[in-house]
């Protein structure tokens, strides 16, 4: 069975008294906060309630016994394991409020931008500035989205690039190579029959009038061009990933070892592995935070990713914070939210 799985953690949290939720909490919280084991002198000091430190060691070993805290050595404190950090997670943690100078900062980023790429590297810059940790965003899936403008332009006899702008403002581009030449007289045609069959339909329709109705009706350059075009809606591809905050993200202490420092450069190269997660997360309205183990990718066990979708018309994408295991899930909950509900808002 998964350690995080949503009924074995809510077992788990059921089976703790109150004190031990309060001792539980306290860990997390001074963990976050200093990155050290948390010792029993320490937690004396946290609970409302006046205990002896033998008591709270007591204690302690209980919570250890269920998996929730750990001991790193024999003379060290404890730290949250993985299930630890979950079960704060969902029963236990407090959401901690921006700051106006946060808000203000992801404000301005929304203003300044001019199109979707730039609104993305602008937010995601907000992000890794505010949280010191890697803003991640995935660009909007435009299946549902209807095409207001197609623009053809040649380039050439043998190439074209194509334009596409959507009913929620996006603007996309690709390039289109020819097998034989094109001339302009051609040319011109083809783009008024690539624009009678195309204008006014998303993506999803077009793709479905290519497998029925327009068989035969379109000529095969045409079909060529429409099918180039439906490939602006596949997901997966490290294009689609905007990430910003690399160097701070790797001056984490946690990732001070050089095998989590390999993982982490992979997982930022590639991207389809991130572009995936964050494409599956697109248009949720809650925001949402997979730990370690429970991303299910080698490469993410010692992270954490909180995210929310956001919408842009008819447009979903996702927004979020990648960080070490450790870090203050109660601030970027509100940070990821506002942001997610920001883009929405347009």
């Amino acid at each position: 069975m998964d350690p995080l799985d949503k009924t074995a953690t809510e077992a788990t949290f059921q089976r703790l008294t109150e004190r031990q939720r309060a001792v539980l909490s306290s860990i997390v919280h001074r963990y976050i906060g200093g990155g050290e084991p948390v010792g029993s002198r320490i937690l004396s000091k946290d609970l409302v309630e006046s205990i002896s430190p033998a008591t709270i060691r007591n204690v302690m070993s209980d919570i250890e016994d269920m998996g929730l805290i750990e001991q790193p050595h024999t003379s060290a404190g404890r730290q949250p394991t993985e299930l630890g950090f979950r079960a704060w997670v969902n029963h236990l943690m407090p959401r901690e409020s921006m700051t106006e100078q946060e808000c203000g900062r992801i404000d301005q980023a929304l203003r300044e931008a001019r199109d979707e790429r730039e609104l993305l590297m602008g937010v995601t810059l907000a992000l890794a500035e505010v949280t010191r940790l890697l803003g991640v965003a995935v660009a909007p899936v435009k299946n549902r989205t209807r095409l207001d403008r197609l623009d053809l332009i040649p380039v050439g006899e043998m190439q074209m690039v194509l334009v596409a702008t959507f009913g929620s403002g996006l603007v996309r581009s690709l390039s289109i190579d020819f097998d034989a030449p094109v001339h302009s007289d051609t040319f011109a045609e083809l783009a008024r029959e690539v624009h009678v069959a195309a204008l006014g339909n998303s993506l999803e329709e077009i793709q479905q009038k290519l497998r029925g109705s327009w068989q035969g009706s379109l000529s095969e350059l045409a079909c060529r061009i429409l099918e180039a075009l439906l490939k602006i809606s596949e997901s997966g591809g490290r294009e689609d990933v905007v990430l910003q905050g690399a160097a701070q993200m790797l001056a984490q202490p946690e990732l001070g070892d050089r095998a989590h420092q390999t993982d982490l450069v992979q997982l930022l190269e590639d991207r389809r592995l991130l572009a995936q997660m964050l494409q599956e997360r697109a248009g949720q309205d809650d925001v949402v935070i997979t730990i370690g183990s429970q991303h299910g990718i080698s490469q993410m066990r010692f992270l954490s990713l909180v995210s929310r979708g956001y919408r842009m018309g008819d447009s979903v994408g996702s927004i979020g914070v990648l960080g070490p295991t450790r870090m203050p899930y109660g601030k970027l909950v509100s940070v990821v939210d506002y942001l997610a509900q920001r883009l929405s808002q347009g």
